[in-house]
């Protein structure tokens, strides 16, 4: 049986009835084609037919790392960082965050968004919604073996794509983008001090949520499933 809203969906948004065949996920990897056995506004179901072949895994587990912006900037980012294929996200508060995170209502949000990202953009895995941290605790508690990329204009900052093309075929990386105003010269040293290393997203200043964004793309282009085999293998 399908959710209210998906009932809605189905039956009011697509207007599919009774023995229309749908696509069926459950989140972690497994998909069906199933037939409606009803369809309503109120109730929806249907009876499950063939299981597809298991979706392939990605060549890199991205991690987005986001200091959550004002507004509604960080639904986009869930969304759009959904679309384009993060293994998880883990928004963050910082020295400059504008608002301190309140953690009951948009982290149920932020969860629905994921679900209907992936639902739009045919993904059948959902990505890891972390619960939100300070800056300092992702540090501590990120892998020493995972690379660890985190976007700023200052400095000595690699372009991103230069940066990815010297990585070795990494399994696991970490983007970390700050919000308005970027990252605090305090908050950059303690990221290099941890391992991280600094990259440039070019020469324009740069709105959080287009940051992130940019960020995925050039690092599926690279590294990920955008790749071209020989540069990943």
């Amino acid at each position: 049986m399908f959710t209210p809203g998906h009932a809605r969906q189905i039956a009011t948004v697509l207007r599919l009835r009774e023995g229309d065949l749908v696509a069926v996920f459950d989140g972690t990897g497994r998909q069906w084609t199933a037939r409606l056995t009803l369809a309503t506004p109120h109730r929806t179901t249907a009876r499950l037919l063939d299981e597809h072949p298991p979706e392939a895994p990605p060549r890199v587990r991205l991690t987005l790392a986001q200091v959550v912006p004002r507004g509604a900037a960080m639904d986009l980012i869930v969304a759009k960082a959904t679309e384009l294929g993060v293994s998880s996200i883990v928004p963050l508060e910082a020295e400059r965050s504008v608002r301190r995170i309140s953690m009951t209502g948009h982290v149920a949000r932020w969860r629905r968004i994921i679900a209907e990202a992936a639902e739009q953009s045919g993904r059948r895995i959902l990505p890891d919604l972390v619960a939100p941290c300070a800056l300092d605790d992702l540090l501590r508690r990120h892998p020493p073996d995972h690379p660890l990329l985190a976007c700023n204009q200052a400095g000595d900052a690699a372009p991103l794509a230069l940066a990815c093309r010297t990585l070795p075929a990494p399994s696991h990386l970490t983007v970390l983008v700050g919000g308005e105003g970027g990252l605090s010269p305090e908050e950059v040293q303690r990221v290099i001090s941890q391992g991280g290393r600094l990259v440039s997203l070019g020469p324009r200043l740069l709105r959080a949520e287009t940051a992130a964004l940019a960020a995925l793309v050039v690092v599926q282009a690279c590294l990920g499933d955008w790749a071209e085999p020989s540069v990943v293998s």
